[in-house]
């Protein structure tokens, strides 16, 4: 801003009047008031930096009930580092990486452009909205993996550009779009080959019944998925057992349409999802995969689970270890099932065509940012030979 000088100087000179001396002090007064506050807009917004983090240790005891092999094994499943933060009242930053298979794996890594009416924009690397259980932190999951249905996407991050809007309806609806490429987390999802399609995700979610004194709450949610082809491999909600491989010779694209419910009723919850896959083919084959899972957990120590953005958030033990507490204990059951139509089976001959999963466990919150969770899984898949697999997953999991 400049002056005049002059006008300084003539403005400044003896007043001629009480009245005139009176009105030039209201004038020095306000300017020197909207200086200040001009200043102060300016100072007002101090760019954020927020650094988080979270590592998850595990071991896992596998065995088959008609082999005398057994599998023990360790593995920091995972070990993120995040910087966060704000680069203006409107834009949002952050950059996560993953060190757990000593390989840098990038996770969010995105700039967003915050807005309360219309939604938030985002370029880069963020989580596809492919379902509730895919929408829900690795650090709020209940269990140690997410059921097997997710696996029917390539992985839980995509770069591309984003759209999320969790004001619709007075916050009871929400609406998530994602266009992503199909390049590697450990090759900086680097896409040489756009031509070959890119994937297009959508998510619509809500809560028609919501009462948050009560903690009750009734979730639904529909999502849909355009992807180009890709093998379809998954374990049975364990992370260091054998996978299951599936590939669907002369298929072109694969579309995935998926269903949400959720409920919480205090420390109780209940949470199920349908997932179907069908790959478009030259042979007039049908390659279709059709999955689901029932879950739920129930809080002994009295907690619930919280609910943010169309998703589950962070427990809060209501008095924890520091306070001379006990922190919450949650139990928990699951079900889960994926199975291939007969042509999937046809051309994958050596691979089981129905996999069911039984998973009990439980979550021991220490803090609402230390757990100790274990899991006994029990997976089904029609081996006559080998029997069922069972497995002891124990983990220790931390964030800061």
């Amino acid at each position: 801003m400049s002056y005049n000088k002059s006008f300084f100087i003539v403005y400044l000179r003896k007043p001629k009047s009480k009245i005139m001396l009176l009105n030039r002090l209201k004038f020095i007064i306000g300017l020197f008031v909207l200086l200040g506050i001009s200043a102060n807009a300016q100072q007002k917004f101090q760019k954020t930096l927020v650094v988080n983090g979270r590592i998850q240790a595990d071991y896992e005891f596998l065995q088959r009930e008609n082999s005398n092999e057994k599998f023990n094994g360790f593995e920091f499943r995972r070990i993120h580092v995040s910087f966060a933060g704000k680069l203006s009242p409107s834009l949002k930053y952050k950059i996560e990486t993953n060190f757990g298979d000593s390989k840098i794996g990038i996770r969010d890594v995105y700039i967003k452009y915050v807005n309360k009416k219309f939604g938030n924009f985002a370029i880069g690397s963020m989580a596809e909205p492919t379902g509730l259980d895919m929408a829900t932190s690795s650090k709020y999951i209940p269990f140690f993996e997410r059921a097997m249905i997710t696996s029917m996407q390539n992985f839980r991050w995509g770069t591309g550009l984003h759209y999320e809007n969790y004001s619709l309806l007075d916050s009871r609806l929400s609406l998530q779009m994602s266009m992503t490429n199909n390049g590697a987390s450990t090759e900086g999802f680097k896409d040489a080959h756009l031509e070959d399609g890119n994937n297009y995700i959508f998510r619509v979610a809500g809560t028609p019944f919501l009462n948050k004194e009560a903690n009750q709450l009734l979730h639904v949610g529909f999502n849909f998925a355009s992807r180009p082809y890709k093998d379809l491999k998954f374990r049975p909600e364990n992370h260091m057992g054998d996978k299951y491989s599936f590939a669907f010779p002369d298929a072109t694209n694969r579309q995935e349409m998926g269903y949400e419910i959720a409920s919480t009723f205090g420390g109780i919850s209940l949470q199920a999802e349908y997932k179907t896959q069908s790959l478009k083919n030259n042979l007039d084959k049908d390659y279709t995969f059709n999955g689901y899972y029932v879950m739920g957990s129930f809080f002994v120590t009295g907690e619930h689970r919280p609910y943010k953005n169309s998703a589950f958030a962070r427990v809060k033990p209501k008095k924890d270890i520091d306070n001379g507490g006990f922190g919450a204990l949650e139990l928990l059951a699951r079900y889960s099932s994926m199975k291939a139509s007969q042509d999937v089976v046809d051309a994958n001959p050596t691979t089981a065509g129905q996999v069911n999963n039984i998973s009990l466990g439980f979550n021991w919150y220490l803090t609402s940012h230390t757990r100790i969770m274990y899991n006994y899984i029990i997976t089904d898949d029609n081996d006559s030979v080998l029997g069922n697999l069972s497995g002891h997953l124990f983990r220790v999991a931390l964030d800061f």
